[in-house]
């Protein structure tokens, strides 16, 4: 599965990926460099911890996986 970043929380370690089953909120377990735009792939539908790929960056990432199939306004507040 592929998500396109949307939002990005640098001080949390947040990024909020738009998915075609919704909005997938991810925190990222390291210094992982990830902008608004950037395309992500992997398991981005289930909860727990993950491997994603960042495909603009050719990059794996470790991840926690915080909460799938979100809509706006719940990822906002997560995002928070």
């Amino acid at each position: 599965m592929k998500g396109t970043v949307i939002s990005v929380n640098q001080r949390k370690g947040f990024v909020a990926a738009s998915t075609d089953h919704g909005i997938t909120v991810i925190e990222l377990l390291g210094g992982y460099e990830v902008e608004v735009g950037d395309v992500l792939s992997g398991d981005l539908d289930t909860h727990g911890g993950e491997k994603l790929r960042n495909e603009t960056k050719s990059e794996s990432m470790d991840v926690y996986i915080q909460a799938i199939h979100c809509s706006p306004a719940s990822a906002q507040d997560l995002m928070r």
